[in-house]
């Protein structure tokens, strides 16, 4: 396409933003923009100057549009001296086009060009994460950049007022998709808190959720549990990573394994067992790192519980999730290996016509540490307390020998259960023992939690609709 027909064809489709996303075009490969960039170059090579005088003559919008002029002048630019072969070299004058273009955007006509901002918003992302994932100094200056203009995006989204000579033409149309890769460059940089800024603000946009495709909706979840998940409110991380697994398509095995990654620790800590066919979907890789701690953590062993954990310390670090696996896990643990011990007495026989017991025994509890610590275990007890290396941790923050329970400790972990809900029973602490309720001492985990019972609040209503 030569330079004055392409000109012309802006000329004539300023009222159709998908016309102009085609004339618009991100992709340093593209045929059409090196067709216009051999116009460019051909003969004396046009200057900048000689651009934005053709540009400006053309007039657009009656000269009431600056930005716009600007942002098609830049274009030219980029056209002129992109290498389509180096993506590297390219992307400076890349990343200009898109900066021009959010000025552009924020101005009150920014509506047409939503198709455009939707096509650039792609490509100077992926662009940006991939080259910052190649620079061995890993700066992620590009990322942070490119942060920086999707945020003036998503706020001059959604500060849009109406007017009526937009038509059907809204800025809203993206302002899902815009956030879902905010958030994506936010996770990048390692300042997931950042999207807290998305996440409680888009709200005030008043969209309609349901309207957006299935996939933004989805990855925008996704994120949203994440975000919860590091947060430590499980509950609306589970809600949100459940809601986007369900509605991820079943060919998108690879979007499904990434959103298990987050939904399965999730939901074992809340006490909820991964579905066999869930770790169908994981794969193999998924199954081995959570299979194992499922199992370890429904027979509270501490031990095998804490040593898988270490096991797969780095690959738990880089999805920052080791910290509230460990953390989260050690009530549940002592809960389910008390139920553990109650189970186990109740089968042992008793005289004829006589009631099963319902008492755990202190001495029992500090038997049943022992075997699920392994201070039985001479070999073991000894190494658990020593980091395998000076970048893993110990198996357990202490050395066993010198952390031996008493019956004070049984009577403290007996009180913190019972005062969190996780055990029902009475102490009796000169009969060294506890009395569990006739009705059952241990609810369902879940159900204590709160999954059965009223979910975390209705502010993300909006969601719904």
């Amino acid at each position: 396409m030569a330079l004055q027909q392409f000109l012309d064809l802006v000329n004539r489709n300023l009222s159709s933003p998908p016309t102009l996303a085609q004339l618009f075009i991100a992709d340093i490969q593209s045929e059409d923009l090196q067709v216009l960039q051999r116009d460019l170059q051909s003969g004396p090579t046009r200057s900048n100057n000689e651009i934005s005088k053709l540009v400006e003559s053309r007039n657009y919008f009656d000269g009431d549009w600056p930005g716009f002029t600007e942002f098609t002048i830049t274009y030219l630019v980029f056209a002129r001296d992109v290498n389509p072969f180096d993506l590297q070299e390219s992307y400076p004058l890349l990343e200009k086009v898109f900066t021009n273009l959010q000025i552009a955007y924020s101005n009150n006509r920014g509506a047409i060009l939503t198709p455009t901002v939707r096509n650039f918003a792609t490509v100077v992302t992926d662009s940006a994460i991939y080259l910052d994932s190649a620079d061995v100094l890993n700066t992620l200056v590009r990322t942070n950049d490119v942060s920086t203009v999707l945020l003036k995006m998503f706020n001059s989204i959604r500060g849009e007022r109406y007017t009526p000579d937009q038509g059907s033409l809204t800025k809203k149309d993206v302002i899902l998709y815009i956030s879902v890769l905010l958030c994506r460059t936010y996770f990048k940089l390692n300042q997931p808190s950042a999207c807290a800024n998305v996440f409680s603000n888009i709200h005030t946009a008043k969209i309609q959720f349901s309207k957006y495709p299935r996939s933004e909706r989805v990855t925008f979840r996704f994120y949203l549990g994440r975000f919860y998940f590091l947060r430590q409110e499980l509950l609306r991380a589970r809600k949100h990573l459940l809601w986007a697994f369900n509605n991820c398509l079943a060919s998108a095995i690879n979007n499904q394994r990434a959103i298990l990654t987050y939904l399965i620790p999730t939901s074992l800590l809340l006490g909820i067992g991964a579905r066999p066919e869930l770790y169908m979907i994981a794969g193999d890789s998924l199954r081995d790192i959570f299979a194992p701690l499922e199992r370890a953590l429904k027979v509270g062993d501490m031990y095998a519980y804490n040593e898988h954990l270490v096991r797969y310390f780095d690959w738990f670090v880089a999805k920052k999730m080791f910290v509230l696996l460990r953390s989260k896990s050690e009530i549940i643990l002592l809960r389910n290996l008390f139920r553990r011990i109650n189970v186990y007495s109740a089968s042992l026989p008793v005289e004829l016509g006589a009631k099963k017991p319902d008492n755990i025994t202190f001495d029992s509890v500090l038997l049943g540490i022992k075997l699920s610590t392994r201070s039985n275990n001479p070999a073991l007890s000894a190494q658990s307390g020593t980091p395998a290396s000076s970048d893993v941790p110990a198996i357990f923050p202490f050395k066993i020998p010198e952390m031996e329970w008493s019956y004070d400790d049984v009577e403290n972990a007996c009180i913190s259960l019972i005062d969190q809900g996780l055990m029902k029973g009475n102490i009796y602490t000169r009969r060294k023992l506890v009395r569990l309720q006739p009705s059952g001492g241990f609810r369902p985990l879940s159900e204590v939690l709160g999954l059965r019972g009223a979910q975390a609040g209705d502010e993300e209503a909006w969601m719904d609709r």
